[in-house]
């Protein structure tokens, strides 16, 4: 029985690191793996709570699907945010942390939000590109201020749209 997050790390990092991959539609009776890059991250995003319900971890998903925390796991009694993230172990990561101004608003009020867990998994494509697949090179549990740092321009590293801070972004961790 696993009894706490570092251990769910533990032992996602080694069963999942290394493990090839491919995503696959079925629709009107075809299948058809699909060879892009766009959604891989967004299925991996959606997979990992289901391996951790797998390994008997109590998850359930947050109030709202696009707001904090993805999902809360409890072990022994003690509730853990969860966010969920992946990328392209091949690029910088450049996943959305938070919406700025939400953050913003929410975080005052809901000060725990700075204590979640953030399960990340980077992936890679297979040597020809997403046609064969992709395989997870990295699995990171971290948290926001792990993920974080200043740009050269601003307090945050940050997506600017129209001039104003739009989205909170990840700096490149997994280079240290």
């Amino acid at each position: 029985m696993i009894t706490n997050i570092e251990e769910l790390f533990r032992i996602t990092q080694d069963r999942l690191e290394g493990q090839h991959g491919t995503i696959t539609i079925n629709f009107a009776n075809r299948s058809h793996v699909y060879s892009g890059n766009d959604v891989i991250g967004n299925c991996l995003q959606e997979w990992l709570p289901n391996w951790f319900e797998h390994l008997g971890v109590d998850i359930k998903p947050g109030d709202n699907t696009q707001s904090f925390p993805d999902f809360v796991a409890n072990f022994e009694n003690v509730s853990y945010d969860i966010e969920v993230k992946a990328w392209n172990y091949n690029n910088s990561p450049a996943f959305d942390i938070a919406n700025f101004s939400s953050f913003l608003a929410t975080t005052y009020e809901s000060p725990g939000k700075l204590d979640a867990s953030y399960f990340i998994l980077g992936y890679r494509p297979m040597n020809d590109g997403f046609s064969q697949g992709f395989v997870v090179e990295k699995v990171y549990l971290k948290h926001i201020w792990q993920i974080t740092s200043p740009s050269t321009k601003y307090t945050l590293d940050l997506q600017v749209k129209r001039s104003r801070p739009y989205t909170i972004r990840p700096f490149n961790f997994s280079c240290n």
